[in-house]
């Protein structure tokens, strides 16, 4: 398997997967970036957007759909998700209600064409991908985290949540790759300009996971098996920062005798972030300078 973060973070998130013989699988988890942007990095990636079979959605906000319309106009890829999640891409009055209760705002009405429904908690084979979907809680209407296997290995994707459960926990656990939220720091949060609402909506058991949540989570699923690598995602920019996210999970590791040599710790930068690749195991640090020419 090949995974490259193409971006992280609340101006958009997305995945690139691939696996197989020479990636012939390739699916996207979120498509939150602009389009514009999303393609120039699959380009600098080597993969051409009529490559994706599928994109792979956690959830509907803005953040993790952005690209959808326009990919879906030009490139028509499957789109796997809850069916609940697929409902409200294209539903009027599930959105109006999402906007009113959460203050979210969520991508135009989808031309939906090809979809599979997952529901949470079931699975499915795409291609050289097997897919597992877990609930995770977040404020939308059906968010799941992704467990996903392929060549022995194992990737597991939770970007939005606002606590861990034990479904999770037994996700985690697996993963070779793990890619979890980890948002804010709490001092930070509370101290910070955000409002009153905003604030208790992000520390809500359905908000975002802080530093010290994301550090418990990997805590409670320590292997000693092997290495093992994690990116921590979905970063505030006003409320974190990666140097601060790296010290205070690091911090939190070290206190409980975690042997820190068993792990290659990293964030994810809201440009394109580094690639890792199982044949490997190794993270390609020279996708980070690409990101000058992608803006041009």
């Amino acid at each position: 398997m090949r995974v490259i973060s193409l971006g992280s973070g609340s101006s958009g998130n997305a995945l690139l997967i691939e696996a197989g013989p020479n990636g012939r699988t390739r699916l996207l988890v979120d498509a939150g970036l602009p389009c514009r942007t999303l393609i120039n990095r699959l380009h600098l990636a080597d993969v051409s957007p009529a490559q994706i079979l599928a994109v792979l959605l956690t959830h509907e906000h803005n953040d993790h759909t952005l690209a959808l319309p326009t990919l879906l106009k030009r490139y028509d890829p499957l789109v796997i998700s809850d069916p609940a999640t697929l409902a409200t891409l294209v539903d009027d009055s599930r959105q109006e209600s999402h906007a009113t209760t959460c203050g979210k705002r969520l991508t135009a009405l989808l031309p939906l064409r090809r979809t599979l429904a997952l529901p949470a908690g079931s699975s499915c084979l795409l291609g050289d991908i097997e897919i597992v979907s877990f609930p995770v809680p977040h404020d939308a209407a059906a968010p799941c985290g992704y467990l996903l296997s392929a060549g022995g290995c194992r990737v597991c994707v939770v970007v939005d949540s606002g606590s861990v459960t034990p479904i999770m926990l037994e996700a985690m656990r697996q993963a070779d790759l793990l890619v979890l939220e980890a948002n804010h720091d709490r001092d930070r949060l509370l101290h910070g300009p955000y409002t009153y609402a905003l604030k208790m909506r992000i520390l809500s058991p359905t908000g975002h996971l802080s530093n010290e949540q994301a550090a418990q989570a990997i805590l409670q699923t320590w292997r000693t098996d092997g290495l093992r690598w994690i990116w921590l995602a979905h970063l505030s920019q006003v409320n974190n920062t990666p140097q601060l996210a790296l010290r205070s999970v690091q911090r939190h590791l070290v206190e409980a005798g975690a042997a820190l040599q068993q792990v290659h710790l990293a964030t994810l930068p809201r440009t394109m972030g580094p690639a890792w690749d199982s044949t490997r195991l190794w993270h390609d640090e020279h996708w980070w300078r690409y990101e000058t020419l992608i803006e041009r």
